[in-house]
């Protein structure tokens, strides 16, 4: 089936402001193609420190507390109600019941119950760095600017966002001590959200740009001791202490309660796109270096991540030759211990390329055909394993054009990308099975923090690349806003 558009969703403002606060971005994207609200401070409303999140998709639960740093908005269907308190509020990874059928995601919600956790969500990847850098020089500030972030990813309808769990820059302690404080600030403002978002946190990122000593390089081109990818998946070094590696990273966060029994961290990712071409057996997943890459890093590193927190984990995503991957991975997951395997999660990431201009329609096929060969695999060693399966990332990459960070140039077909990935007319891997996906692409380009004469701008979430939704796709980004409409990705 292709994507339908939906006249459902709407925007609300569901939130009383801070005393003393002030109120995000000012107006509300209509995503259904009729109203646009004027999103404004609620007026004669006390702030008691009660909001109740009322809608279809999560209006069960009031929370006690202080209120958000800003008026909360959310489109409905979109993030979820909260959770219930304590360790039974905690997200899960299922296993399906048989080899044919996918496991998933859920979560006690209140006032619902036990519910399978079904999203397409989205990206603010940088979210840490950007409050740390860019957020302002009080926690007010910094909260205001998550406030911002977290609203403009709810108007969308995502529900989940996935986000990297380190500064833009890392190789110390001190890096680890100030991504762990503006962690805990971004949960505990989520929190006091009526609805919150849920995240994905990526531990650690072997792609060039964000997460590295050198983020100009990627894992395969680190110079700093203990930072190379040889020794960081072969020598251990990602257990070396004082030079802010992964270990470290995992222990400094397991020591902050509110981070390690957050029920809205959705799941923790060890590694992002770990790429096995240059510097581990070739890409061949095959001999020594393979074998010690299992050995370790990967089981080694899961147990570690599993033994610290109660949520969920996530593997996978492997970048090297396809034939021997499937037979690879099997191999990872039977070397993982218990602690591991029942909490596990597969991911797999898909970019479908296009042409500027337009491809012909035996081309467009091709490209298709291309771009989603890996996720077929993963969807497979996922059934085979019988657990949930993460499309971490989604994106169309648009060959040929010419763009500029948070300029467009690329024009981009979601509903077209969606209906292929997701909804082929042709299904023989059963990707219509998939409910759990994150959107690559939606930076937020000048995004208002504050208002009137306090108020200023600032970019989040945008990677700068032909993947990038351009601040004037407004009919790509509304095709997002109504996709996550559909039953397929709504709670139930």
């Amino acid at each position: 089936m292709r994507w339908k558009r939906s006249s459902s969703a709407t925007i609300a403002v569901i939130a009383t402001l801070s005393v003393g606060s002030g109120a995000c971005s000012g107006r509300g994207e209509a995503v259904s193609g009729t109203a646009r609200p004027v999103v404004t401070t609620p007026s004669g409303l006390e702030n008691k420190g009660e909001r109740d999140a009322g809608g279809a998709d999560g209006g069960e639960g009031v929370r006690a507390g202080p209120a958000p740093a800003c008026a909360e908005i959310a489109a409905t269907p979109g993030p979820w109600g909260r959770a219930v308190e304590g360790s039974a509020g905690i997200a899960r990874a299922m296993v399906s019941g048989d080899e044919h059928t996918l496991g998933g995601f859920a979560q006690q919600l209140a006032g619902r119950g036990d519910v399978r956790l079904r999203f397409l969500g989205t990206h603010v990847f940088d979210l840490l760095d950007k409050v740390a850098s860019e957020g302002g020089a009080s926690e007010a500030e910094r909260r205001r600017t998550i406030c911002a972030a977290l609203n403009e990813a709810a108007r969308s309808g995502a529900p989940v966002v996935r986000i990297w769990g380190s500064l833009k820059r890392t190789g110390s302690t001190q890096e680890l001590e100030r991504a762990r404080e503006m962690l805990a600030l971004l949960l505990d403002e989520d929190a006091r959200r009526a609805r919150p978002l849920r995240f994905v946190v990526s531990l650690l990122n072997h792609q060039r740009g964000y997460g590295l000593p050198d983020p100009e390089g990627s894992l395969d081109d680190q110079k700093a001791p203990g930072w190379s990818a040889r020794e960081v998946y072969l020598e251990g070094s990602w257990q070396r202490r004082g030079i802010g590696q992964l270990a470290e990273r995992i222990e400094k966060y397991r020591e902050d309660g509110a981070i390690r029994e957050s029920p809205y961290v959705l799941a923790w990712e060890l590694v992002n796109e770990l790429d096995t071409h240059r510097s581990v057996a070739g890409g061949s997943f095959a001999g020594a270096e393979a074998d010690k890459l299992v050995t370790t890093f990967l089981a080694p590193a899961a147990e570690r991540l599993a033994s610290s927190f109660p949520q969920p984990i996530v593997l996978g995503d492997l970048r090297g030759a396809l034939k021997p991957y499937p037979a690879f991975a099997e191999r990872v997951v039977a070397a993982l211990p218990e602690v591991a395997r029942r909490r596990l999660a597969w991911t797999t990431h898909v970019y479908v390329e296009t042409t500027s201009p337009p491809p012909s329609a035996s081309e467009a096929k091709a490209l298709v055909e291309s771009g989603t060969r890996k996720l077929d695999i993963d969807l497979e060693v996922a059934r085979k394993l019988r657990v949930p399966l993460l499309v971490g990332e989604i994106g169309q990459l648009v060959r040929g054009a010419k763009t500029t960070y948070c300029g467009g140039g690329a024009t981009h077909d979601v509903p077209g990308l969606l209906g292929a990935v997701l909804s082929p007319d042709v299904d023989p891997h059963g990707r219509r099975d998939i409910d759990a996906a994150l959107f690559w692409g939606e930076g937020m380009c000048g995004l208002v923090v504050g208002e009137g004469e306090s108020a200023r701008r600032l970019s989040i979430g945008a990677g700068g690349d032909s993947a990038d939704l351009g601040p004037g796709e407004a009919d790509a980004r509304r095709a997002l806003t109504e996709a996550r409409g559909q039953g397929r990705f709504v709670v139930q």
